[in-house]
């Protein structure tokens, strides 16, 4: 069976530099979307496939296990070629002995795991005070294909000595650490990064929050830096999204991408718009305290405290912290997101008087008014 440390995994391939690539990472259990993706972007025999990472976890109820299943599947093609994430290694957290308090808080308190997945096929019951070590054994002799997979999974591929791809990040590929947990967990890798010595196509850290002025999930391609950057955040930030990254050829070293969602979709009937602020600020994680300052029937208006904005956030993006008494909130921005007639948005929150929503990766707020059926 699988240990908790794996050794770095690297593959290095020879490809045919005149195929397109597509490049794909941070699914989270939403296969729905995945599948719609690939029907929408053409996949086919002639494309090569790389699903850098985080196949897993964070998924709706039953979709983990399920998109797992289906990119096993896909695995089978020759130009398939699925990599590992922080995220697929949680089958390697539940040995009992050493990560039973861990294995608790991923199915009792956080959930959206394949674990819980796996408990609802078993017909197995969930809880604090529950045998980890029957669970485990009975997951690891039902479900040993999984862990095969997973084990099999390469942690870098390098690409014709050209591309290198990795989910969190590698500062030199020439010196690849032993065990690929650093590889495979490297937050904030691209603010981080100086550079690296090949260019580089990462996963793991949303782009998001890479973005301290703009809310927007669309990828990022720094070739100065020689990093492209492509978690759309994925059922992890508000407004996140599947970001299908294509390279039209080796020859060509063209880039260019697809994104889709998993929202309400809205055609709009009417131009809107808004004046842009004289300072944007997109509040990311752990640069999210706040003081409360009014509140408007679903929203509040508050003071981000280290640029001083104000904003209108959804209440239920706001908590207050039990210790501190601080307030924090989740994704916010002080943008409002001007349309024309006829633009498909999604609609990732709708409420009075403000409604959330994106726009060609770009999330901000507009007047629910604006997106009401006409009677």
């Amino acid at each position: 069976m699988t240990e908790l440390k794996k050794k770095t995994k690297v593959k290095r391939l020879q490809l045919d530099t005149s195929r397109r690539m597509i490049f794909v990472s941070d699914i989270h259990g939403d296969v729905d979307t995945f599948k719609k993706g690939l029907e929408e972007i053409s996949f086919n025999s002639n494309d090569y496939l790389f699903i850098i990472g985080d196949i897993m976890e964070k998924g709706d109820e039953g979709k983990n296990l399920e998109c797992t299943r289906y990119v096993m599947e896909l695995s089978k093609l020759p130009n398939v070629y699925p990599m590992s994430g922080n995220c697929d290694e949680v089958l390697r957290f539940i040995i009992p002995k050493e990560q039973e308090d861990r294995f608790l808080y991923y199915t009792n308190i956080k959930k959206h795991s394949i674990l819980n997945d796996i408990a609802e096929e078993m017909n197995y019951k969930l809880s604090n005070d529950m045998n980890v070590a029957d669970f485990v054994s009975k997951v690891q002799r039902n479900y040993s294909d999984l862990y095969e997979f997973m084990d099999s999974l390469d942690d870098i591929i390098i690409i014709n000595d050209t591309l290198v791809l990795v989910h969190g990040g590698l500062d030199d590929i020439d010196n690849i650490p032993e065990y690929s947990l650093s590889v495979l967990k490297y937050d904030n890798f691209y603010e981080k990064s100086k550079g690296v010595n090949k260019l580089t196509i990462v996963g793991h850290y949303p782009t998001r929050n890479y973005r301290h002025d703009i809310s927007c999930c669309n990828p990022i391609f720094d070739f100065k830096k020689k990093i492209i950057s492509i978690d759309g955040g994925n059922h992890l930030v508000k407004g996140g999204q599947i970001n299908f990254v294509f390279l039209e050829s080796l020859e060509s070293m063209k880039f260019s991408y697809k994104y889709l969602d998993h929202y309400e979709k809205y055609i709009m009937k009417r131009d809107v718009n808004y004046d842009i602020p004289e300072t944007l600020v997109n509040i990311t994680y752990g640069d999210n305290e706040i003081d409360i300052k009014d509140k408007d029937l679903d929203f509040y208006y508050i003071h981000h405290l280290r640029t001083g904005q104000h904003m209108w956030v959804h209440n239920s993006f706001v908590y207050q912290d039990e210790e501190s008494a601080k307030y924090y909130c989740y994704d916010a921005s002080n943008q409002f997101i001007s349309v024309h007639e006829g633009d498909e948005i999604s609609i990732i929150k709708k409420a009075m008087p403000y409604s959330l929503i994106k726009r060609n990766g770009y999330i901000g707020l507009i007047e629910t008014r604006f997106i009401e059926d006409d009677n």
